[in-house]
């Protein structure tokens, strides 16, 4: 599971007192303490995280502006067979290509997934982007999937919202995967930041599953790339554009 929070460095979240429950996290499992983003603003730092590649660069544009070929992490694991859901909050239906931002306080530049017409022209593909209430009920039912991509919305992946806000929805939700048997079974959840407050700002990053407690900080250089990397070794695919390079990083010993 990959969950991505907004437009805070690293020194903005750890140690941050009005953080409490992330720095618990930081504390209790691994933080990478040497992790970055790799563009700016938002949007190709999503679509760096799924496909390898920053592409034009864009500037927070919508889809009805541009999209791109593909493929993503998620058409190779289609391609194995592996099932995957992305979790949008505030996405009104499944595989919503009104490509707004809105309702609510729902942004697609912070849903990679509806930008690729890999997934946008293939319906099996594009009704895995679900809205956020499945998460719960999945995670209940023990019909998650073995990969889950989960986006807040604007107020509470800090990009609109305060620092408590966001602290307690991610106590919230963490609260549900805890107790869930995907959880149980092995789960790994990723949460991480798509970027800094200004280019090629660090950010935080922390690994957390049942196994990874009291191990400590991982320290090598890593980024949006490397995770890319480190997914599609754990799930036995092929790399896609600089996930290719292990210059990039590589957690894959955590996951």
């Amino acid at each position: 599971m990959v969950i991505v929070e907004e437009n805070n460095s690293y020194n903005a979240i750890i140690g941050n007192s009005s953080l409490p429950y992330v720095n618990s996290l930081a504390s209790q499992y691994v933080l990478l303490t040497n992790w970055w983003g790799v563009s700016h603003p938002s949007e190709p730092n999503y679509l760096a995280m799924v496909s390898g590649s920053i592409w034009d660069n864009p500037a927070d544009l919508t889809p009805q502006d541009k999209t791109y070929a593909g493929p993503t992490v998620v058409d190779q694991l289609a391609a194995k067979g592996i099932a995957w859901k992305a979790y949008m909050e505030d996405m009104p239906k499944a595989c919503d290509l009104t490509d707004t931002y809105s309702p609510g306080n729902y942004d697609v530049n912070h849903n990679p997934f509806v930008y690729f017409t890999s997934i946008r022209n293939n319906s099996a593909q594009c009704n895995r982007d679900v809205p956020f209430p499945q998460f719960a009920s999945d995670l209940a039912n023990g019909t998650a999937p073995p990969f889950m991509y989960v986006v807040p919305n604007l107020n509470n992946d800090m990009h609109n919202g305060t620092y408590a806000t966001a602290d307690n929805w991610l106590k919230t939700q963490l609260a549900l995967v805890f107790a869930s048997s995907w959880y149980k079974q092995g789960g790994t959840v990723v949460l991480t930041w798509d970027e800094g407050e200004s280019g090629g700002d660090q950010i935080a990053t922390i690994v957390i599953s049942a196994g990874l407690a009291g191990r400590g900080h991982f320290t090598a250089f890593g980024n949006h790339f490397g995770l890319l990397r480190s997914l599609e070794e754990i799930y036995g695919l092929g790399y896609l554009a600089n996930a290719a390079s292990a210059a990039n990083g590589d957690i894959k010993s955590l996951l």
